[in-house]
């Protein structure tokens, strides 16, 4: 059968169309920018000391030319209560235990992995922590342990005990993170209360606790430098401290050990997500994908001594002073651990309140 002459006719006007449109030098379908002449820029909510170039160096060789700003946020209440009320940093850092409400809220964007050449770098246990419902929201980043830091030449006894913060012989040289949700962490170890199920009775019981302590702190530590700092020079004998305060006094020479209290530790990992609505989301992939490169992991590995979810980072680690920060030499290290569960915003709320009231009563 012979095609109808309107139908040639058209075959024929498109292929006309097609040659005039050649001779024309029509131009060819946009290709994306090479990396080195990508511009824009993005604005991170980061946890101090994060904001170092060491610790996004991957992303800084790669595209050199966009601006990248940080606001510095203290506590994973303070990251909340910015995004809550409508901060406009495109990507924010936080740690589990808090990472629901940011779904719930709709306050992040799912991710969309395919576009993260390092994420089978990633092992499955990590991936899995910062997926809700099934879905990736989180990009896992850094991890270590919560436990008890102190100096063993004034604590030559050593420390088998998170009541060690209450402890009255320690008066004056005793210094806690400033943060209602770890406070409550402590005190249901002491205790033996579930931390999932907090009753209004034992949180009554818990700030009468931490009002008592406070004659005991030396400081409340915010970020992990003034901790160091006063661990060195001797004024803090005992203190709630993340491994990496540790690592970098035992590289200090400073005399100091890392408890594993009776209770067990406290472990956690930190993520990255993006937030929701932003107009950088494509550029806020990309700043996450060289998030988990080796260099950046390497640097927060060997200058911040925190885990990496880069497997093959901390795969890498050779240095005997990261080995014993890691307690890589102890397999039932993670059996002795407690990982820090998903709060409601319930217990969130009442937390955070808790502790408002602990540093402001009389």
């Amino acid at each position: 059968m012979k095609p109808k002459r309107s139908m040639l006719f058209r075959a024929e006007a498109l292929l006309l169309a097609l040659i005039l449109l050649s001779a024309c030098g029509a131009p060819a379908p946009a290709t994306e920018l090479p990396p080195a002449e990508q511009t824009g820029s993005l604005t991170v909510l980061e946890w101090a000391g994060y904001d170092a170039e060491d610790f996004w160096v991957d992303f800084k060789n790669t595209y050199p030319k966009v601006t990248v700003n940080f606001e510095i946020a203290s506590s994973d209440a303070d990251v909340y209560g910015k995004m809550k009320a409508g901060n406009q940093s495109d990507i924010f850092h936080i740690y589990t235990g808090w990472l629901q409400f940011y779904v719930d809220e709709g306050l992040v964007e799912e991710i969309d992995t395919s576009k993260l050449s390092n994420w089978d770098k990633v092992p499955d246990n990590f991936k899995k922590i910062g997926q809700i419902d099934g879905k990736q929201y989180f990009i896992p980043w850094d991890w270590g342990f919560t436990s008890i830091l102190y100096r063993t030449d004034k604590v030559p006894e050593g420390v088998d005990s998170w009541a060690a913060l209450t402890d009255p012989q320690f008066a004056g040289h005793v210094s806690m993170w400033d943060d209602g949700p770890g406070a409550v962490t402590i005190s249901s170890y002491i205790h033996g209360y579930d931390e999932t199920a907090i009753t209004n009775e034992q949180l009554a019981a818990i700030k009468d606790e931490w009002i008592a302590q406070r004659d005991l702190n030396l400081f409340y530590w915010a970020g992990e430098p003034e901790l160091v700092e006063g661990m060195k020079s001797g004024d803090v004998w005992v203190a709630y401290a993340w491994q990496g305060a540790y690592a970098l006094l035992l590289g200090e020479g400073v005399p100091v050990a890392y408890a594993n209290p009776e209770e067990g530790r406290n472990s956690w990992v930190g993520v990255y997500g993006i937030r929701k609505g932003t107009e950088n989301y494509d550029l806020a992939l990309k700043f996450l994908d060289a998030k988990l490169g080796e260099a950046t992991g390497n640097n927060v590995v060997n200058l911040f001594y925190y885990g990496h979810a880069n497997q093959d980072v901390m795969n890498g680690i050779t240095d005997e002073t990261l080995k014993q920060a890691f307690s890589v030499d102890n397999p039932e290290i993670l059996n002795q651990t407690n990982f820090t569960p998903n709060l409601t915003a319930e217990q969130r709320d009442a937390w955070t309140a808790m502790w408002a009231e602990v540093k402001a009563a009389p």
